[in-house]
């Protein structure tokens, strides 16, 4: 549902409709996903008509990012692939976003002691995404992709982001996607879900309990920055069958007190956390 939510915001060509976008960028953006996409390389009617862009557009569109070696095109078959100098950004990149390989021994810890699927996220925009992951043993296991776009207002990593907002930034995301309901429990109320995020902000953790999909639950904690606003969350996932009612309050203690040492270990990393 958090993918069809944001399927609902984008024209028939990709385009966001609800903002302002430089379309030019949009379209490299578009073909780049495409090449990452491709299992081999791709000819110019190929990547033209996957990306609904026409040729001409395209071909201008490829000479520069070929110039700035982000595409390749292989002098003979005359068909593109990503180019190197993506691997320069991508461990650029690497560099700055240090935090999932900072806070991953925390999510190892958090798998062994709970047997559960422990889980990184972080907000953009107006979802949360999975950034790493540590997966449960169990065969039945809570197991969210990463990369996976969460409706903040139904899932507990995405209540916990949602809580550290300020109200105004709050009231836009609600105008600007609803609440849709996903089960019988989901928070389709604004006032409602106005309370639960202030209840999250007193105890200091959120519960999805079968709000994005029955038969799941989640705890979710927050990671905090060095001037302490939340910076991420840590959370288990689970199949309601083990992650009890009766057993809620001693993961809820396991997983806030993880997070609290992953929280008080970026304390020596601020320069790379504060880039």
């Amino acid at each position: 549902m958090a993918h069809l939510l944001y399927h609902e915001m984008m024209d028939k060509k990709g385009y966001k409709t609800n903002t302002s976008v430089v379309r030019s960028l949009v379209k490299a953006v578009k073909v780049l996903e495409l090449l990452a996409q491709a299992t081999t390389d791709i000819d110019l009617g190929s990547l033209a008509r996957q990306a609904a862009i026409p040729k001409s557009t395209l071909v201008r569109l490829l000479g520069t990012l070929r110039n700035h070696g982000i595409v390749q095109q292989d002098p003979q078959t005359r068909r593109y692939r990503l180019g190197w100098a993506l691997i320069h950004l991508g461990k650029a990149a690497e560099r700055q976003l240090n935090l999932p390989l900072v806070i991953h021994p925390f999510l190892e810890q958090l798998a062994r002691e709970t047997g559960e699927t422990a889980s990184l996220a972080m907000l953009d925009r107006n979802h949360a995404y999975y950034i790493d992951q540590v997966l449960s043993e169990s065969i039945i296991r809570g197991a969210p992709p990463i990369g996976s776009a969460l409706d903040l207002h139904c899932t507990g990593v995405g209540k916990l982001l949602l809580s550290a907002l300020t109200d105004k930034e709050i009231e836009e995301l609600l105008r600007e996607c609803g609440l849709p309901q996903h089960t019988e429990k989901t928070i389709t109320n604004a006032t409602h879900l106005r309370k639960e995020l202030q209840l999250i902000r007193t105890q200091g953790y959120a519960i999805d309990d079968e709000e994005a999909e029955r038969g799941g639950r989640c705890i979710a904690a927050p990671i905090h920055a060095n001037d302490n606003t939340i910076l991420a969350t840590i959370s288990i996932t689970a199949p309601t069958s083990r992650l009890t009612l009766a057993r809620m309050e001693e993961y809820i203690q396991i997983v806030c007190s993880i997070a609290k040492q992953a929280s008080d270990s970026l304390v020596g990393h601020a320069a790379l956390l504060d880039s």
